[in-house]
């Protein structure tokens, strides 16, 4: 896996505190691919919320405050989130479940 323990710890602390205590979070992509070089952040947040706008809004502060943060200063991130409740799927979701780690 690369990304650093610290970056695993910001971004636990930071999705919790915008998706709930009780959101389930993946690290999926090439950074869980030790022989791979560079690439970009691909996080998948399942969560408990609700409204969609909350959700978007929630995501949005996300990215900004991991992009205001040292250890991911300048590096490009991606989120889906994916509301525990709804029948809706897509194959990124999973994807993401499947093939990434869980942190």
């Amino acid at each position: 896996m690369r990304v650093t323990t610290d970056q695993i710890t910001i971004f636990k602390n930071l999705a919790c505190r915008y998706f709930g205590e009780d959101a389930q979070l993946w690290l999926f992509g090439s950074r869980t691919d030790d022989s791979k070089k560079g690439g970009d952040y691909d996080f998948f947040i399942e969560t408990s919320m609700n409204n969609a706008d909350q959700i978007i809004v929630s995501r949005s502060y996300l990215i900004a405050e991991l992009q205001n943060t040292e250890p991911f200063e300048d590096e490009k991130i991606d989120i889906i989130v994916k509301r525990r409740s709804s029948a809706f799927d897509m194959p990124i979701y999973h994807i993401a479940k499947h093939e990434g780690m869980r942190i």
